[in-house]
């Protein structure tokens, strides 16, 4: 079946000259162990990040993209440090980083810190919740306690609509078989709390887990993950992309190089993406159903709307 929207995603990708997307792990330890997520499997050291190697990525960002949009999530839950994701984001802006944003499950969101958050300077926030019962929140985000997450979140909105500012905040449902009727409860109950919602389809994370997208292999497209985005683990290791979970095969490490050669050394994984040399990716490429995923839907109530009528916006 022809998929015009991934083609329409594959025309926007080129070679790039440095990450448009720069994904940085603060910790690789989690509080929950989410169905479909790759990190109650993963094998690595759990630590966290050192915020001399924040300033030091920081530091080469700000110089080369400021516009690159730096994401505080990756294999980890920000909020299990929270002094330290103050502290990251605090310096992101004082060197002139223009997006930061910060990506949580919404279980440590809690009242006391949403101040200190909205202060921080970030940009925007997702929360990961995925559920609108308390049964399907269980089963999908395990370990969490879903009116403890949707109380933070109402909280953290009414905190910012009074103050009448940014950041955007977005609540996102991965669309799985496991809650896909709650869909409608869900955009309704956070459309009228001034959310943005964030709906997308689910990952594959380097072929772990099944998804229901089914496109034919000979409309594969370059991946837009491997096209446009970096990931550093807590300990500098870059991951090949976002499959990659293990960093089994790792480029180098920012602590030792510039970014710009880090992302220089995947410029032969990106040209195999580019030319569709399909076959000369690793084994884990071949397997993977991450390039079928396409752009997110965000969908928000336009001035003077009703939750019957919502504006919907699409972006990359």
């Amino acid at each position: 079946m022809y998929d015009p929207e991934l083609q329409n995603v594959a025309r926007t990708l080129r070679e790039i000259p440095f990450p448009t997307r720069f994904a940085v792990e603060i910790t690789a330890a989690c509080n929950l162990a989410c169905s479909m997520c790759h990190h109650p499997m993963m094998k690595r050291p759990k630590g966290r990040m050192p915020f001399d190697l924040w300033k030091k990525c920081a530091d080469q960002v700000a110089a080369i993209s400021p516009r690159t949009e730096c994401w505080f999530s990756f294999c980890g839950e920000p909020l299990l440090e929270p002094d330290l994701l103050l502290h990251i984001l605090a310096y992101g802006k004082s060197v002139g980083l223009r997006s930061l944003n910060v990506n949580t499950n919404g279980v440590l969101l809690t009242p006391e810190l949403a101040g200190p958050i909205l202060d921080s300077g970030v940009d925007l926030i997702v929360i990961g919740i995925d559920g609108f019962s308390r049964e399907t929140y269980a089963r999908v985000r395990v370990g969490g306690d879903r009116d403890v997450v949707y109380a933070n979140v109402e909280n953290l909105l009414a905190v910012r609509n009074a103050r009448g500012t940014a950041p955007e905040i977005q609540v996102q449902f991965i669309e799985m078989d496991e809650n896909e009727h709650e869909l409608e409860a869900f955009c309704t109950h956070w459309l009228a709390r001034g959310a943005t919602l964030k709906l997308r389809n689910k990952l594959s994370w380097g072929a772990r887990f099944g998804t229901p997208l089914c496109i034919p292999e000979e409309e594969r497209i370059p991946c837009p993950w491997a096209m446009t985005m970096m990931h550093v683990f807590w300990d500098g290791r870059v991951p090949r992309c976002s499959g990659d979970t293990e960093g089994d095969d790792s480029v180098g490490n920012a602590w030792d190089e510039p970014l710009a050669e880090l992302w220089n050394h995947l410029g032969a994984y990106r040209d195999h993406h580019l030319n569709r040399r399909f076959d000369q990716l690793p084994e884990r490429c071949q397997n993977c159903k991450d390039w079928m995923v396409g752009v997110a839907k965000r969908i928000r109530l336009a001035p003077q709307a009703s939750c019957d009528s919502p504006a919907i916006v699409q972006l990359k």
